[in-house]
């Protein structure tokens, strides 16, 4: 009995810990105006008329980010005087810290100070803000860079019409793709890009398809915007945007010293699948050149899961390349997008589709332990992410990777 009594008791701790940290008692904030990437909105957001109340955390398109603690620019932010954070952020060990607030304004990182904030650093890796009406407008709280590119009508996205696709758009800058050069693309709303003509097609095929079309899957399927979502598009040859694509690339691909001239954005958010109005889906395909090589870019936010078919990666002509991102021919198994990588960047997928790949020696590969090779299905699957990686820098996907064991006897 008396244990009993001491569990009944610890469990009533723990629920009173978890009903009032703020780690597990917030507040989502999912506003993607307040990125910095929103430079000069034609319409400039105020957060003294917030009614704030409580702890906050960051999200952008469902990606979670954090406050900036370094310099942002002014007009950035959805305002003209962004707010960031004057301080590292804590460790979970710091628990709830007070910090400074810095406002962006007249060529001046911290022209003034906002009124101070609490910060927590969460175990899951995030943290949470208790943000408080700052001293006046035009003021807002700047999210940290997610990994979406700026899209919507804050930097004048062109929208496809509902449930349509774009008309044919012109390149203002030559897409290389394996060995094809292209001056136009199309921007179909089930989740496509295609150069020579627009595709209604709704249902995917798998790739290899060895057909005539080179095509770029963010996510195929049956999309439907008419009542929910926008299907948007950009293209940019000067600007921060370029700025962001050159650190991604360089970061993702060293030893290339690349220099973005040019990026083209395209962006399905909260777009619904056909008949299932409840659901939301937002990714993002971008391709990045510097006239020499090119590079694509798939991020995904919030994925619901479906029974329709569905595809993401690329195919080309004759399939000679083409990639499938893993477990994009299940619908069930699509709402981890969000979370998988070949980058190490949750989210995010990044391949080189054009250019001299940088010189790869040796790829490595962590195992939990030695029986992990003990199985076939472990073989294939190791072999399958060693493939991926190859493929990021160039390697044709027709390569076959075999493992051939080897047994070294001490003398």
């Amino acid at each position: 009995m008396i244990c009993i009594e001491i569990s009944i008791i610890s469990l009533f701790y723990k629920l009173i810990y978890v009903f009032t940290d703020p780690c597990y008692n917030y507040t989502a904030l999912d506003d993607p105006w307040r990125s910095p990437d929103n430079r000069y909105p034609p319409q400039y957001m105020c957060d003294y008329y917030v009614s704030w109340n409580g702890w906050y955390r960051l999200f952008l398109h469902g990606q979670s980010v954090q406050m900036p603690d370094t310099c942002v620019d002014e007009n950035s932010c959805g305002t003209d005087a962004p707010l960031w954070l004057n301080g590292a952020h804590p460790t979970v060990e710091d628990g709830v810290v007070s910090r400074d607030v810095c406002i962006s304004w007249r060529n001046n990182c911290c022209h003034a100070h906002s009124n101070p904030i609490n910060v927590k650093a969460c175990p899951g890796g995030y943290y949470v803000y208790e943000f408080v009406m700052p001293i006046g407008c035009y003021f807002t709280y700047c999210a940290g860079r997610g990994i979406f590119y700026s899209f919507g009508w804050a930097v004048r996205d062109t929208n496809n019409p509902a449930d349509g696709n774009s008309s044919v758009i012109q390149l203002s800058s030559p897409f290389l793709f394996f060995g094809r050069t292209y001056q136009q693309i199309y921007v179909n709303n089930n989740g496509l890009l295609t150069f020579n003509q627009s595709s209604s097609a709704y249902i995917p095929y798998s790739f290899p398809a060895n057909r005539n079309q080179d095509i770029i899957a963010g996510l195929w399927t049956d999309l439907d915007n008419r009542v929910k979502g926008v299907v948007s598009y950009n293209q940019y040859t000067s600007g921060n945007v370029l700025t962001n694509a050159t650190r991604d690339i360089n970061t993702y691909f060293p030893k290339l010293n690349f220099n973005a001239s040019w990026v083209f954005v395209a962006t399905w958010n909260k777009v619904a699948y056909f008949n299932l109005t409840s659901t939301d889906t937002s990714f993002q395909v971008v391709l990045i050149s510097d006239r020499n090589s090119s590079f694509i870019l798939m991020n995904y936010g919030d994925i619901a899961v479906t029974e329709h078919p569905v595809q993401a990666g690329y195919d080309t002509i004759n399939s000679t390349h083409y990639i499938v991102i893993p477990g994009s021919n299940r619908g069930s198994f699509i709402s981890n997008f969000r979370n998988s990588s070949n980058v190490d960047v949750p989210g995010r997928w990044a391949f080189m589709v054009a250019g001299e790949p940088d010189n790869v020696i040796g790829i490595q590969v962590r195992l939990s332990s030695f029986s992990d090779l003990t199985q076939s299905s472990n073989i294939e699957m190791v072999l399958q992410q060693m493939k991926q990686e190859l493929v990021k820098y160039g390697l044709p996907n027709s390569v076959e990777l075999k493992l051939r064991k080897r047994q070294k006897i001490k003398p």
